[in-house]
This record gives structure tokens, sequence and C-alpha cells, in this order.
């Protein structure tokens, strides 16, 4: 028969569907309904340092959907989710309460996940998420909100490598969309992390003409949809095919043949998040059941007989078959002469 379980970083989880860190990871009522919805596990929302105590308080309305013009079945099929909400509400030691409760009350994998600028404060957020019983840790160092101007090269390749060696749980290092995702991720090896999560979401803005202002709170927010898989595809594929680090993928999934396709590039895990704020809970068991069914389908007993398939399966450019110039026989295609 079979199965969806899948190894991550040590564990054995019953899925390769996580809640990635967000809204749905935020209280510990939500961890249950994960765990009952069949998620392998739960990257919690993001930590941050008593210096960016600011970023715990969030504007009002912090959402909005749009582009959001087609419906089927109740469900959103297409949409771009606008937000500007930063990290968790609480304070630290009651991250670390969250941690240790999400753990105590659940058989799933929970991952914390934390922001800092200072290698003393990271190491700090790092240790206390370990002793408060998570599994692993994801270095949230792309997020379309972090304030200032930190860059990779300049302040995170000393934060990746400070808790790198201060923890013995998992690390993974979350990385922003763009040119140098793998650069970052060989260096992230290089570094001693454990895995990748392969991408955030972008920076964006929309503006109301009318008031001839940028919506809800006047200032850039991050944008994701069902849209942006098809940029991630080519970052996971790459670092899948290039570097040989454990990847987790994120960015665009609505159903289960997303969550496949990132399977078949290289990817050991997929979070989800904008599915489950737009369409409900109910997202990741229909992922996981759409998943078994194609499994049985074609009679696949195990992930790991896919995973990787399709990167494997690129073509080098020059190796790219290339039209001859030759008029083709039969019917005419509208495209032929373009």
């Amino acid at each position: 028969m079979p199965t969806l379980e899948v190894n991550f970083l040590g564990y054995r989880i019953k899925s390769p569907i996580l809640v990635a860190s967000g809204p749905a990871s935020h209280d510990v009522k939500q961890i249950p309904i994960a765990q009952e919805m069949g998620a392998g596990g739960v990257v919690l929302k993001t930590v941050v340092s008593d210096k960016f105590d600011y970023m715990r308080y969030w504007p009002r309305p912090r959402y909005k959907l749009i582009d959001w013009d087609k419906k089927m079945n109740g469900k959103s099929q297409y949409f771009t989710l606008y937000s500007y909400e930063q990290a968790y509400s609480g304070s630290i030691e009651d991250y670390f309460k969250f941690v240790k409760i999400s753990k105590s009350t659940s058989n799933i994998m929970i991952i914390g996940s934390a922001f800092a600028d200072e290698p003393k404060d990271w190491i700090y957020l790092a240790k206390g998420i370990e002793e408060a019983g998570a599994d692993a840790i994801e270095l949230d160092i792309s997020s379309p909100h972090k304030p200032g101007t930190m860059q990779f090269e300049t302040h995170f390749i000393q934060a990746i490598k400070s808790v790198v060696e201060n923890v013995k749980i998992p690390v993974l290092v979350k990385l922003a969309p763009g040119p140098d995702v793998l650069h970052q991720a060989k260096v992230c090896k290089e570094l001693g992390a454990d895995a990748v999560t392969l991408c955030n979401r972008l920076r964006g803005l929309e503006i109301d003409v009318e008031s001839q202002k940028p919506i809800l709170h006047g200032y850039y927010a991050g944008v994701g949809g069902p849209w942006a898989k098809y940029y991630n595809f080519k970052h996971v594929s790459e670092v899948y095919n290039e570097v040989g680090i454990t990847i987790s993928a994120t960015s665009g999934v609505l159903n289960w043949i997303d969550a496949l396709k990132y399977i078949m590039l290289g990817a050991t895990t997929v979070q989800v998040l904008s599915a489950i704020i737009v369409n409900g809970w109910e997202t990741i068991r229909q992922i996981n059941e759409g998943i078994l069914n194609f499994m049985i389908e074609k009679g696949i007993e195990d992930l790991e007989k896919i995973r990787g398939v399709a990167a494997r399966n690129l073509v080098e450019p020059d190796l790219i078959v290339r039209w001859s110039g030759e008029k083709k026989s039969g019917p005419r295609n509208v495209f032929d002469d373009w």
C-alpha cells in the first residue's frame, strides 16, 4: 500500500505537507487542527528579538485578496494574497511556552521560526526554541517584511553559522526568491544548515488609483498566490540538481498537483499557507488524498521513488531540439510561424 510518510531531517513524518509559518500557525489551538487534517508538521509563526518588539503589533486590516477573479466549487483557483503581518504577537517567553505546548499536545513535527539581527539574539532565540522541545528551527532571513536593509552576505551568514554551532536540532534556512537562491543555498550547506526552505514571498505594492495611495497600511506588502509557483519550481530544481541539500518547498501551492510537482522537482516536504487562508484547513486533507490517489493509480509505493524525477529530466540548453526551418505537413497551427 502506498504511503505518504517521508523522512525529513531525521524524523519519519506522516505526510510531506507542512503548515508554513504564518497566521495558521500562530496559536496552540491551530496545532490540533493541522494534525487532524493530516499535516506532517507545522512551522510556527516567527518569533523576533526584543529589538523588533514593534513587529509584534499588526495593522488592521492586514490582508486583501487581489486578482481574485475565478471560483470553482466555492474555492478560489486564482488569487494574489496581499498582506502585512510580521512577528508572533507575544513575548519571547510566551513563544517558548507556545513551542512547548504545541509539542506536548501533538504527535506531528513542530518547527520553531525565528528572526533577529545580532548573532547573540539569534543564538538566544534558537537555544530557547530547542530547549522548549521543537524538532527543528527555521531561520526566517527572507521575510518580505524584514526591517532595514539587512543582506545575506553582511548579516545572515554569521547568523546561520552562529545558530548551527549552538543548537543540536536541525536548522532550516528560509531564502528569498531571486537571482541569488542557488548561491545562497550552497552557502547554507557549507555553513552546516540541514535544509533550505524555498522560497519566501515577494515584496510588492498595490495602489488605489482613486485615493492615489498604497492600499491597506500604506506601505509595501508580501505578495503570493498560485502564480508564484512557476518561478519557484526553477529554484527548487536548480538547488536539487546542484547543491544536494534537503529542500522544503513553499510558494503557490493550491492543490495536490502543485505539491506533487514540487516533490518531483526535488522537495522532501511542501509548506502550505495561502491556500489554507483562502480555501480553509480542508486543503491539507485534499492535497494528501490527491497525492495518495495518484500514487495508487501509478503503482508508486513511496514518494522517494519520484522525488526529483522531473528535475533530473531537465534538458541541457545545447540539447534542446530546435526547428530546422522546414514547413510541417498536416493541419496548420496558428503559432507555426512564431
